[in-house]
């Protein structure tokens, strides 16, 4: 993933912290998702501010078989790994307190990944 790239995807989740509604739990600022591509052997992170009271939940999908691996660190260091399903990595992390949480996607394969990241 091309540095402009990354930048265009972190500006675009600020933005919906900046200009979109508050909701009741999640993201703060509501929903938010994002497409990119994830070159083999590189990673793409975001720090995504999350509302205490309910579970933050961080999806990856994509097409086809990739290696990938979905990580989420709260401000405590805390780690939570995504779940694998076909196709689709996701992590519920519980939130205790509001703040930024750092979300990272992980490319181990040999093969570019087109991937698209949600968060709700």
């Amino acid at each position: 993933m091309t540095t402009f790239t990354r930048i265009l995807c972190i500006s675009v989740l600020a933005l919906g912290v900046i200009v979109g509604p508050r909701a009741e739990a999640g993201r703060i600022g509501g929903p938010a998702s994002e497409f990119g591509v994830i070159v083999p052997g590189d990673s793409v992170s975001f720090d995504i501010p999350f509302e205490a009271g309910a579970p933050a939940v961080v999806s990856v999908a994509w097409q086809a078989r990739r290696n990938l691996e979905l990580l989420v660190y709260d401000a405590d260091g805390h780690v939570t790994r995504g779940m694998a399903s076909p196709g689709r990595l996701e992590a519920v992390v519980n939130v205790y307190r509001s703040g930024l949480f750092r979300v990272e996607v992980r490319n181990f394969g040999s093969v570019a990944a087109a991937v698209t990241i949600a968060t709700n």
